[in-house]
C-alpha cells in the first residue's frame, strides 16, 4: 500500500499543477466576473473551469473514482476512494489580484485524507504529502516544520483577522497580544508556510470540507499538529489549529477553548 499511495501522490501533485494552470489564464483579467452563492461568498468562472478541469483530469487517471467539490458538489462514499477539491482557496485575493491563493487537491480513503497537494499557481510553490511518506515540496525535497516552543516568538497567520475576532475574541486577542508576529491573506497558503517551517502556526475558526481535505496530512507529515480549535483531531475539521509544535498548539488551544 506504501508504494500504492507513492504513486498516487504522484498524482495528486500532477492533477494539482494541471488545476492551478487553468487559473492563471483567468488571474488578473480585466473582463472578470464575480457572482455571490447563497452564503454570500464570491465565485468566478474561473473557480467553476478549474474544477470542471481537475475532475477531468481525475476521470481520465481514475474513472471509477468520487469527486466533490466546492463548486460542483458530489457526495464522499464511505469506503474506497475519493477526491476532494477546491479549485481556488482564496478566491476573495483572487479576485483582487493578490497572488496567494492556492489550488487543493486531497485524495481519501475510507474518507480519511491519505494525500494531498497545496500548490500555488502564480509562484509555483507546492507542499504535498501522503500517509507515512513524508511531505515535500514543489521541487522535490523534504519540507518540515519548525522548532518553536513560545508562543511570544512565533509567527502567526490568519486569513481574516476581523473574522477571528468576530468567531473567537479571546483567541484572536491572545494571538495579536501574545504573538511573536501575525500575518494574513493565508486561505490554503498559510498552511503551506507552516509545513515548510515559515511560520510557526495558522488558525481558521470556520471551514468547509474542500478547504481542509489536504491540510491535516501535509501538516502531520511535515511533523507538526493539525486539529480543529477545541483539539479534537477529526479528518475534515470545520475549524483549524496547525501548529510546529505541541507547545503553541497547547497555547492557541487554550485560548480558543475559552471562546466556548
Amino acid at each position: 500500500m506504501h508504494d500504492d499511495l507513492s504513486a498516487l501522490h504522484d498524482s495528486v501533485r500532477e492533477i494539482a499543477r494541471i488545476g492551478g494552470a487553468t487559473t492563471l489564464r483567468f488571474f488578473r483579467g480585466r473582463d472578470l466576473e464575480v457572482e455571490r452563492k447563497a452564503d454570500e461568498s464570491p465565485v468566478t468562472a474561473a473557480d467553476r473551469e478549474t474544477e470542471a478541469v481537475i475532475r477531468s483530469a481525475i476521470a481520465e487517471r481514475f474513472p471509477d473514482q468520487a469527486v466533490v467539490g466546492e463548486e460542483l458538489g458530489g457526495r464522499t462514499p464511505p469506503a474506497g476512494f475519493s477526491w476532494l477539491i477546491d479549485p481556488i482557496d482564496g478566491t476573495k485575493s483572487f479576485i483582487r489580484g493578490t497572488p496567494l491563493y492556492t489550488t487543493l487537491v486531497a485524495l481519501l480513503q475510507d474518507g480519511v485524507p491519505v494525500a494531498g497537494a497545496i500548490y500555488a499557481p502564480v509562484t509555483g510553490e507546492m507542499v504535498s504529502a501522503y500517509r507515512d511518506g513524508g511531505a515535500w515540496d514543489e521541487s522535490g525535497q523534504r519540507v518540515t516544520v519548525k522548532e518553536e516552543t513560545a508562543l511570544d516568538r512565533s509567527w502567526i497567520m490568519v486569513t481574516d483577522p476581523v473574522d477571528l475576532a468576530r468567531r473567537a475574541p479571546n483567541l484572536s486577542e491572545g494571538i495579536v497580544t501574545g504573538a511573536g508576529a501575525v500575518r494574513t491573506w493565508a486561505d490554503g497558503y498559510g498552511y503551506l508556510l507552516v509545513a515548510r517551517g515559515d511560520v510557526d502556526a495558522m488558525v481558521d475558526p470556520i471551514m468547509n470540507p474542500w478547504d481542509v481535505g489536504p491540510l491535516g496530512i501535509i501538516i502531520r507529515e511535515a511533523g507538526g499538529i493539525y486539529t480543529s480549535l477545541s483539539g479534537n483531531s477529526e479528518p475534515l475539521p470545520s475549524s483549524c489549529i496547525a501548529a510546529c509544535g505541541p507547545a503553541v498548539h497547547a497555547r492557541l488551544v487554550d485560548l480558543a477553548r475559552s471562546d466556548v
